[in-house]
């Protein structure tokens, strides 16, 4: 498997599927967004009516990145020689031809097909897409975009086959964030996990030894293949975050924290933002460290001797492996 942005070889391999590529907040209308997702490079505009659009970010005139450029009454137009794209790819001008010139097709853009859902832009990537395309990954219930909700986003240096390993991981909680956690909730019993249509539902409860089945924590964690998790902290607080490839060693991620707690207008933001803060800046740096510095660096079912309280991690790579079309997990 050759990474399209080194042209390397490395151990990911990522399905064609829909993956959330930015936060809708994130491309305004004025100006396209540049970014980098499963090690492509690639270019969000929106036209004229506000509709999002994507595109590798390679200028098919003389390879320009396009996310450098800017938003032409709804076509993108490059920064370099002034060529200008609608939604669909289609060259509409090429300046130093002249007004009336006819673009060649050769001139048109690599789109990909885009969705714009739950505060999030989605693009088909990773292959063809398919007629007709499969529904988004979303998770119901998941929480959407509201005044008591706040979100982030960021990149690890981390494989996205070991971030996700490590989004649906209950029993590390007491090691890895023994400075938050009190101690001897170690057991996981009971721990219920159900796989149904490229979902996976996870319910575990961490106790401590001595204490019979059903006590402690309880961690609610449902994930949608390939990279959407809806997890509930407790009945009054929970996130949804989205996990895509930034490239072989990159993993971009965006959380949206919603909070039941506070419902004072001007106060309900606050509270959701003071818990993400606590999350991404305290307890997430411990567990970004940890996966980033699991070796093999990809994670699979072979890198490793798994046990009863991975079976959700076992669950996505086969999930994974049935949607890559082999049998074959990649190299280390």
């Amino acid at each position: 498997m050759m990474n399209e942005a080194t042209g390397l070889p490395h151990g990911e391999q990522w399905a064609a599927h829909w993956y959330a590529v930015a936060r809708s907040p994130a491309l305004g209308r004025e100006r396209p967004l540049g970014l980098q997702r499963l090690g492509r490079r690639l270019v969000l505009w929106r036209d004229a009516a506000g509709e999002a659009h994507c595109a590798d970010a390679a200028c098919p005139h003389r390879g320009a990145d396009l996310g450098l450029g800017r938003v032409r009454e709804g076509a993108l137009e490059c920064p370099y020689h002034g060529f200008r794209y609608e939604g669909g790819g289609a060259c509409l001008a090429m300046p130093c031809e002249g007004r009336d010139a006819k673009p060649s097709r050769a001139l048109a853009l690599r789109v990909h097909p885009v969705r714009e859902a739950h505060g999030f832009i989605w693009a088909w990537l990773g292959g063809q897409a398919r007629a007709p395309l499969p529904p988004l990954p979303w998770l119901a219930g998941a929480p959407e975009p509201a005044a008591n909700s706040a979100s982030v986003e960021e990149v690890w240096g981390a494989r996205f086959t070991r971030v996700m390993e490590g989004m649906m991981d209950l029993h590390h909680f007491p090691f890895a964030h023994r400075r938050y956690v009190p101690p001897g909730y170690t057991r996981l019993d009971p721990y219920e996990v159900q796989v149904e249509e490229g979902a996976i539902r996870t319910v575990g409860w961490l106790r401590k030894e001595e204490r019979p089945p059903g006590t402690g924590f309880r961690f609610d964690i449902h994930v949608g293949y390939p990279g959407v998790l809806h997890l509930r902290f407790t009945p009054r607080l929970e996130a949804a975050v989205v996990c895509t490839p930034v490239d072989a060693e990159h993993t971009w991620i965006a959380a949206r924290f919603h909070q039941d707690y506070v419902r004072l207008p001007g106060l309900r933001w606050l509270a959701a933002r003071l818990a993400i803060a606590f999350e991404f800046h305290v307890i997430q740096p411990d567990d970004h460290r940890m996966v980033r510095s699991s070796l093999p660096r990809s994670g699979a079912l072979t890198h490793g001797t798994l046990v009863r309280a991975d079976r959700a991690i076992v669950a996505w790579h086969q999930l994974h492996r049935s949607a890559l079309g082999n049998d074959t997990p990649g190299a280390s």
